[in-house]
């Protein structure tokens, strides 16, 4: 019998539905780390309470002694509201009239590539997003002063500073803001002016970015600074009246003056001034001002080089450890898994060798015969594993507690079939189309569980100037 549009249909839904959503399951790093919150959606946002303050009515007294003045527990709003991210696939007519004289298979093997491939570029996309989704794409770790076209360490989504960069060089330069660091105030709060910075080229091989004029010698010592995409609906101290220039919009979810449509990723649930207000009630700050640094919904974000001279810091096994040390300082709690890029186990496995002193920082189990073996097939710090991911920035390590982030779906990730169907007439044209959508965003409930070091070299990063 010859193929008919409601009988490929029914074929489409019942060989790609399925496994393409178990493929999208087990590939994402965001789905494969983060836990599905079970949330209630109000429209298009879900608001997460959270416990960041003690109760301050307690305290030793004399016999008969007037009682503590009460206190009570301080809690925040998160409000997350969810991005929609979408992937079209369209086959053209001959596809269609070829399937009907060809059959079903026929049509689903001129199809597989097509969605199949979108798939795969969905899940390629989200990958990138859960780190550097939102205005947060990286950070500076370098202390200097310097004018226009200086070179600076970026750490962070090179490759997307670089597209961005590109695009607006077109009609302008990218602007850019930088904070300092935990505190998340301009570098110069004196002059805010000095924390914006016009992006003016990028070297995705050394890691380095040219900048014009930006002062951040007044940052406190280890501290990274967030680069964020200058926007309009950044606070006003930091941006003043700029908005990126238009020529931007429609790239990697940007839209319009520099508002973003992505969910925020790991970099901006750890660094956006005000993605969760002001850190203490969860509102939305107040145009002229950015998140107070004493507040609880900041991550541990530290630098492992604070010289001026572009050269990249050596990896540290003891920069390592006052990241994890300060993690459990702020929270209590330690990262289960450290996210790196593949290259870092280079940097890695050299500091797994003998000493000077014939000591060394390998832990050998010895009870049991093996083979020899000179390469390594897991690595790990204080029994916390690191896992690799192209999309992590090189020279970064980025610790998480997993527990504490969630995936927020709003509707889970398929291809659409409201309708009862997987494809339907495009208009104007001899083709037919089907779209995947997914709407969700990833939120971290206790940021300072979580931190990212920056700053270190790595395998090609070269000298800077």
């Amino acid at each position: 019998m010859p193929a008919t549009l409601d009988t490929l249909d029914s074929v489409l839904k019942e060989f790609y539905l399925g496994p393409i959503q178990d493929q999208l399951n087990n590939e994402v790093l965001a789905l494969e780390l983060m836990e599905k919150a079970s949330v209630d959606w109000s429209g298009k946002r879900v608001i997460i309470p959270v416990h960041t303050s003690r109760n301050s009515g307690v305290g030793y007294r004399a016999e008969g002694g007037t009682l503590p003045t009460a206190g009570s527990q301080g809690f925040a709003q998160l409000q997350v509201q969810a991005e929609f991210m979408y992937g079209r696939f369209e086959v053209s007519g001959p596809a269609i009239a070829a399937a009907k004289t060809g059959g079903k298979n026929s049509f689903i093997s001129y199809v597989d590539a097509e969605m199949t491939k979108l798939v795969s570029d969905i899940r390629n996309e989200a990958n990138q997003t859960t780190f550097s989704g939102g205005r947060v794409i990286g950070y500076l770790n370098e202390k200097k002063d310097k004018g226009n076209g200086a070179l600076w360490e970026f750490s962070g989504d090179i490759a997307k500073l670089k597209e961005l960069v590109d695009e607006a060089l077109a009609v302008d330069k990218l602007a850019l803001c930088v904070l300092n660091g935990r505190d998340l105030q301009p570098c110069d709060p004196g002059d805010a002016a000095d924390s914006i910075a016009d992006c003016i080229a990028v070297n995705t091989t050394t890691g380095l970015i040219t900048l014009n004029t930006l002062d951040t010698t007044g940052v406190p010592n280890g501290v990274a600074c967030p680069v964020l995409l200058r926007a309009a609906d950044q606070p006003a101290v930091v941006l003043a009246a700029a908005t990126v220039n238009s020529a931007l919009a429609g790239v990697f979810g940007l839209a319009g003056a520099g508002g973003t449509n992505e969910p925020q990723g790991i970099f901006s649930n750890l660094s956006d001034p005000v993605i969760f207000g002001n850190g203490t009630d969860g509102a939305a700050a107040a145009p002229n001002t950015v998140r107070d640094g004493s507040g609880e919904l900041i991550g541990n974000v530290h630098s492992g080089d604070d010289g001026g001279d572009d050269n990249r810091a050596a990896l540290s096994l003891g920069e390592l450890q006052r990241l994890v040390d300060q993690i459990d300082v702020e929270s209590g709690e330690a990262p289960d898994i450290f996210l790196v890029h593949p290259v870092f186990r280079q940097a890695y496995a050299g500091l797994m060798v003998a000493t000077s002193n014939n000591n060394n920082n390998l832990v050998v189990d010895t009870t049991s015969a093996g083979k020899g073996d000179a390469g390594f097939s897991a690595f790990s710090f204080n029994n916390i594993p690191f896992r690799s991911s192209r999309h992590a920035p090189k020279g970064m390590v980025v610790a998480l507690h997993t527990p504490s982030w969630k995936l927020c779906e709003l509707e889970s990730g398929g291809f659409a079939d409201l309708d009862g169907a997987v494809l339907s007439r495009t208009a104007n044209a001899d083709k037919w189309e089907g779209f995947y959508r997914w709407y969700y965003n990833q939120v971290c409930l206790r940021p300072g569980a979580n931190g990212i070091l920056v700053g270190f070299d790595f395998p090609g990063a070269g000298d800077g100037d």
